[in-house]
């Protein structure tokens, strides 16, 4: 999808307009295919925080975390964020799953594969 496209789509649902794609399927389509880290990371960010949509919320936390697996790299604000929403008692387990990719990925297997090599 054209950086233009999504940020139409993405524009329109911070502001609750509808529109004929669905945010969360373009949020998606994004983390999982977009080689733009920072571009997706940046709506991913800019959802989680300034949504109204519970739903997309959660979306763009796993979203971060998907990129997290991607890349194997998060902005450190974007790290505090999947863990604030973890937090969050009104959103899904969608958010459970960004935190255990965020930890896994930018922690766990960094740390792991240091380990193995100073061996």
């Amino acid at each position: 999808m054209s950086h233009g496209l999504a940020d139409e789509v993405l524009t329109a649902a911070l502001e609750g307009r509808d529109q004929a794609l669905s945010p969360n399927s373009v949020l998606v389509g994004l983390a999982l295919y977009d080689d733009d880290r920072l571009f997706v990371e940046r709506w991913c960010y800019r959802i989680a925080q300034d949504c109204a949509d519970l739903w997309l919320v959660a979306t763009a936390s796993l979203c971060l975390g998907h990129l997290a697996r991607r890349f194997g790299y998060l902005e450190p604000a974007s790290v505090v964020l999947v863990r604030e929403l973890a937090e969050r008692t009104d959103l899904d387990g969608r958010v459970f799953s960004a935190l255990e990719d965020v930890t896994f990925f930018l922690e766990e297997l960094p740390n792991r594969r240091k380990a193995e090599q100073g061996n």
